[in-house]
């Protein structure tokens, strides 16, 4: 158990996965406290605005409405958290900080950035590995560039696409005459994701993917199975064994994942040994090439006919609530949820205590 000390939870958010975040930060929070942390949670409402209330997370997993306490947070080494307002302002000074905002605006490195100029200690990965994680067109040119499995994919910018869409359209064909996918370059949940065929098809889906983000990726509908590994680590990494879903619709959309009791999640994966050893080596590869810390979750697809492994996307912020993939595959691996966390938090304040050590001016010789 810890000695005394405080962790600023950060949930909700103003992105599409704002409800998944709150469901996330009531499982950390319930777990942290049993672990004797006091929980400082600082919700983002869906408009941006930063406060705390009673009970924030309120009875049924939403943000209540009501009175609210706003909360800021001083950009600079050593200001701390300002909560509250008037004669019940309180500035305070936690240990850790926690971001569980799904999605842009929490997991794109802004947050990240701005907890760097503070010089506040926070658990998971900084802004560069945020960023490029949450770009998954930039991410796969990473990848690539470092001889790491992707499939092909063509970015489609939301200006090109009012621009010239017969154009897109005409490209789009010559590199994928079959079935595709579409989905927003930077998001999660699978939200906004649509498998297209016919040119119409394909316009809808473009148009659904730019209304959510201004730059999609298009990728072949390969016949695949859909496999997740869990990583943990800041300079040496480890993976947990694989697990598979298999979901009861035509691919693991958002209905699929929260909605429909049908999925079934296979932990583990039933694979070859040889087939789990590669995929659990391709995850950490793939962590560290996106300078990845602290904790994330590594996606793949794997052809069904072949048995070649693509890696999909990497998640520096996956879904922590305790039946979410990334916790069940640790759990499979011999890491329970509390022991999970603790580990995380004590990711957070290493790289913390290793951001403190580096020197801040150059000292001339023998002065």
């Amino acid at each position: 158990m810890p000695e005394a000390g405080s962790i600023a939870l950060f949930f909700g958010g103003r992105s599409v996965e704002h409800d998944i975040s709150i469901l996330s930060a009531r499982s950390v929070m319930t777990e942290l406290e049993k672990q004797g942390w006091e929980v400082l949670p600082v919700a983002v409402d869906r408009e941006g605005l930063w406060f705390t209330a009673a009970n924030p997370l309120g009875v049924r997993g939403s943000i209540p409405e009501g009175k609210r306490y706003p909360v800021k947070l001083k950009a600079e080494p050593g200001a701390g958290l300002e909560m509250g307002e008037g004669k019940d302002l309180e500035r305070t000074y936690p240990d850790l900080y926690f971001p569980l905002i799904h999605g842009r605006g929490g997991e794109d490195g802004a947050l990240q950035g701005l907890l760097n100029l503070a010089a506040a200690p926070y658990a998971g990965s900084g802004v560069l590995a945020s960023a490029l994680a949450m770009d998954k067109d930039r991410a796969k040119v990473v990848l690539r560039q470092t001889g790491l499995p992707v499939l092909d994919w063509m970015p489609v910018s939301a200006a090109a696409w009012r621009r010239q869409p017969d154009t897109i359209m005409e490209k789009l064909q010559d590199c994928f005459s079959g079935p595709v996918f579409i989905k927003p370059a930077n998001g999660g949940s699978s939200i906004g994701i649509s498998r297209a065929e016919s040119s119409a098809e394909r316009r809808r889906a473009l148009d659904l993917a730019l209304s959510l983000d201004l730059k999609a990726i298009v990728e072949p509908a390969l016949d695949a199975r859909e496999i997740e590994v869990s990583v943990l680590g800041n300079d040496e990494v480890q993976a947990s064994m694989a697990g598979e879903i298999v979901p009861a619709r035509e691919f693991y959309d958002y209905q699929a994942k929260y909605c429909d009791g049908e999925t079934r999640l296979l932990v583990p994966a039933p694979l070859e040994d040889a087939a789990m050893d590669q995929l659990r080596d391709l995850a950490c590869r793939s962590y560290e090439a996106l300078n990845c810390r602290g904790f994330g979750r590594v996606d793949f697809l794997v052809d069904r006919a072949t048995g070649e492994p693509h890696i999909s996307e990497l998640n520096t912020l996956p879904g922590f609530t305790d039946v979410s993939m990334f916790p069940r595959l640790w759990e499979a691996s011999g890491l329970a949820y509390g022991p999970l966390l603790a580990r995380i938090v004590e990711l957070g304040q290493a790289r913390a205590r290793a951001r403190r050590s580096l020197r801040h001016e150059i000292k001339e010789p023998g002065s």
